[in-house]
């Protein structure tokens, strides 16, 4: 029996959408509220690029900025990319509506540009773009509009979104110099649950390790890591974006690395498709690093920074997924996402991983990507190309690190021994236990494997000084004669019974080990040193 669709019978513009969906919507995307200002940077960094791509037709050549600034309660965000229009502005009104292209830029779901409105009592927005003489300003009463939600619905009246959004909006202009392009965003009188977004420290951190921000110029390997990215990807676009404190204290947001830690030198992945030929993805990493002998090399170990807390030395440890230079999810993602076996080694190494193919795609809270072929296949070229990478880089930073402080360990040894050699000798008691620990040494250093040249090199110089440092106690000028009998005896001032029983014991001793004198002088040794310290 065939079946037909039943055609659902309504009025053209019955309304689908009702007012309290917009509070589920805000408040429940930004678990962690400083998602906020990555929302509306992520704004303005698409209206800088989109502003440079016109900059120097109308010669333009102000510097792109993005202004941060605290003022009580109030947070303000100033970019001078393209501004808002005319057409734009009654836009801002539409949830979930944008314009902008999937994969082109950075921002494109169009929930964003409302976010201040679930942490705030108002959000005001206020624009220009260049040729036009109006300066728009787009006001966004949130507290009003949630009090009259809250009203109705306590009289059972539920009220469709639109008309709601269009009585606690409001849209003016004025005029201005149609050169100017710029938009600010006002956050105002934010809730003291948001009080994060109001914390200049937080909002530092946060902006660094999270947004499209270049590294400090003093950074020393900073130079080198902007350069291979700025060859292999052609949307990489730093922003210059500042902070202002509430004392007024201006300063550039950079990158969390700097010239405090002591990483290695940083290296570089490239990411191809299966088939070798497309680039899906490039990463950079860097790893903690000691010096060793007159080099900094890679020390291994879990990547850590100065702080009170383990989360706080730890928090840059792993790689991070990047789109249009903004973090996808945080450190833990490519280390759940990529590695398989061996996760500790993941955090050895701090980096990110930049996406190339756009058409990976994230989640609207970018805490991960959605899940589609072009994913899994990132993913796939990931594993091949970064984790293997990095796996064995880990363990060949691991060998040299053992085989480098084994040497240090030993060379110590040894300086200690030829100091007690040229300061009168060392006891003949004592001379096959340290033989013994020498010939131990020698083969500890003959069995580590080491990669680095400098290291490989102070290995054979160690074994070496170990092997000649043995031969020197051999030399019977460099040995003290152990102590006789007769001189524990009357050291010790034993009496004539302890004396006898004594001299029958290390008689018997030496006739025991009347075939290894040497044996005979350790045990011997080790007995006087217990007298002198007990009896």
């Amino acid at each position: 029996m065939a079946t037909e669709p039943i055609v659902e019978q309504r009025k053209d513009e019955e309304e689908l959408l009702f007012a309290a969906v917009v509070r589920i919507l805000s408040e429940d995307l930004y678990p962690r509220k400083l998602e906020v200002i990555r929302e509306y940077i992520q704004n303005s960094s698409d209206a800088i690029d989109d502003w440079s791509k016109v900059a120097d037709v109308v010669n333009d050549d102000s510097t792109p900025l993005v202004k941060i600034s605290i003022q009580g309660r109030s947070l303000i965000i100033w970019d001078n990319g393209i501004g808002m229009s005319e057409e734009d502005i009654p836009k801002l009104k539409r949830i979930a509506y944008s314009e902008k292209q999937m994969g082109e830029e950075a921002g494109y779901k169009g929930i964003g540009k409302l976010a201040g409105i679930a942490v705030a009592e108002k959000l005001k927005i206020t624009t220009t773009s260049y040729g036009d003489d109006r300066l728009w300003m787009f006001e966004f009463r949130a507290k009003e509009m949630w009090q009259d939600i809250s009203e109705k619905k306590k009289q059972g009246i539920q009220e469709p979104a639109s008309p709601v959004i269009r009585r606690h909006t409001s849209i003016e202009f004025t005029t201005v110099d149609p050169k100017d392009h710029y938009t600010i965003v006002e956050i105002r009188n934010i809730k003291e649950s948001c009080s994060e977004l109001l914390d200049p420290d937080k909002i530092s951190e946060f902006v660094g390790d999270v947004a499209p921000v270049g590294f400090n110029p003093e950074f020393k390997h900073g130079q080198i890591i902007n350069e291979r990215l700025s060859r292999a990807l052609s949307d990489y676009s730093p922003k210059a974006i500042f902070l202002s404190r509430p004392d007024g204290r201006k300063f550039q947001i950079f990158k969390p690395f700097n010239n405090h830690m002591t990483i290695a030198e940083p290296g570089f992945i490239e990411v191809r498709s299966p088939a070798g030929v497309g680039l899906l993805a490039v990463c950079w990493y860097t790893s903690n690093a000691q010096h060793m002998g007159e080099k900094i090399l890679p020390s291994g170990k879990i990547f850590s920074v100065e702080g009170d807390s383990v989360e706080r030395r730890r928090k840059f440890a792993g790689l991070v997924y990047k789109l249009f230079g903004f973090s996808i999810g945080d450190r833990s993602l490519p280390t759940r996402t990529l590695w398989t076996t061996a996760k500790a080694r993941a955090e050895w190494f701090s980096g990110e991983i930049h996406i190339v193919d756009k058409a990976v795609q994230p989640v609207t809270d970018r805490s991960d990507f959605v899940e589609t072929k072009e994913r899994e296949q990132l993913y796939e070229a990931c594993r091949k190309a970064i984790v293997e990478t990095l796996n064995d880089l880990a363990q060949t930073i691991s060998d040299n690190r053992r085989a480098f402080q084994s040497a240090e360990k030993l060379g110590k040894l040894a300086a200690k021994l030829d100091r007690m050699l040229n300061d009168g000798g060392i006891q003949r008691a004592d001379a096959k236990h340290y033989k013994h620990n020498l010939d131990e040494g020698v083969g500890i250093l003959q069995k580590r494997k080491c990669t680095d040249p400098d290291v490989k090199v102070l290995l054979l110089q160690t074994s070496k000084r170990l092997a000649q440092v043995k031969a020197d106690i051999d030399n019977p000028k460099k040995q003290k004669k152990s102590p006789s009998l007769a001189d524990i005896v009357t050291e010790l001032k034993m009496p004539t019974k302890a004396r006898k029983v004594f001299q029958i014991t290390m008689d018997t001793l030496q006739a025991h080990y009347s075939g290894d004198s040497d044996e005979y002088e350790t045990v011997a040794g080790k007995i006087y040193k217990a007298l002198r310290s007990k009896y």
